[in-house]
């Protein structure tokens, strides 16, 4: 097993900073993902656009194993806020993850390796990039309403939620590869979203197309769309600083 890592993200919009900042050797898909293999900061990465949710994440993770052999699976993306002093764009390592399904039932529980995350803490960013460590939340639909994520929140100690994680981690596990969470917050746990469930595509990926639609049907949510597009924007930017010094470190580390 060399030093090659595995970086995934459910979107092109959470992963567009690395793939416009690495050097592409390969580019090619595995199923209905996406895939390009190459460098960024000095390491040599695979990176992997999954699509939204843990069957689409797994799948894609499954596939690029097979081809490649890493030292690393490093899961990235937006996550929504589970509580209250969390702010959008700050950053979130996971050192737990939860598998929870409809009705709030629990299928899964997953520790990050701490040797693996505390190379993560202390890492000093140019920007000022708040971080956070703890329990991160996988769930099998959006969380769109505050209330639900105030519930989640509270009921599991939790700081965040998204739809990947536990796929990941659980599989990363069972191959015995060393695995990393880093999301970045895209919505605070008082924000309610518009159900972007309908909007998802065969790939994966939000259907510009639906979502365009939706807001010509329901002109009142178009302020909501542009708000949490800069939310994301922000999201990714913090995200894809943190984790670029951190691949600075891991590129010198024995």
């Amino acid at each position: 097993m060399d030093r090659l890592i595995c970086i995934l993200g459910a979107l092109r919009e959470e992963i567009n900073l690395i793939r416009g900042q690495m050097t592409v050797d390969e580019q090619f898909k595995v199923g209905r993902a996406d895939v390009w293999s190459g460098n960024w900061e000095g390491v040599r990465i695979i990176l992997v656009r999954t699509g939204i949710g843990k069957d689409c994440a797994l799948s894609a993770l499954e596939k690029v194993l097979s081809r490649a052999n890493p030292s690393l699976i490093l899961s990235i993306g937006y996550a929504g806020g589970l509580d209250p002093k969390l702010k959008v764009g700050d950053v979130i390592l996971a050192d737990h993850v939860l598998e929870i399904k409809t009705g709030l039932t629990t299928v899964g529980s997953y520790p990050i390796d701490l040797k693996r995350l505390k190379s993560l803490e202390g890492l000093v960013c140019p920007t000022k990039i708040v971080v956070h460590r703890g329990m991160l939340i996988t769930v099998n639909q959006v969380v769109d309403k505050s209330t639900a994520k105030q519930e989640l929140g509270s009921r599991y100690n939790a700081l965040a939620v998204d739809m990947e994680t536990a796929a990941l981690v659980a599989h990363a596990i069972e191959k015995k590869i060393s695995f990393l969470s880093v999301r970045a917050l895209s919505d605070t746990v008082e924000q309610s979203l518009v159900d972007v469930s309908s909007f998802i595509g065969d790939d994966g990926e939000v259907s510009k197309l639906k979502a365009g639609w939706h807001v010509v049907t329901h002109p009142y949510t178009i302020k909501n769309f542009i708000f949490l597009h800069g939310q994301s924007q922000q999201a990714t930017r913090n995200m894809t600083e943190f984790i670029g010094v951190f691949m600075r470190t891991y590129r010198y580390s024995s």
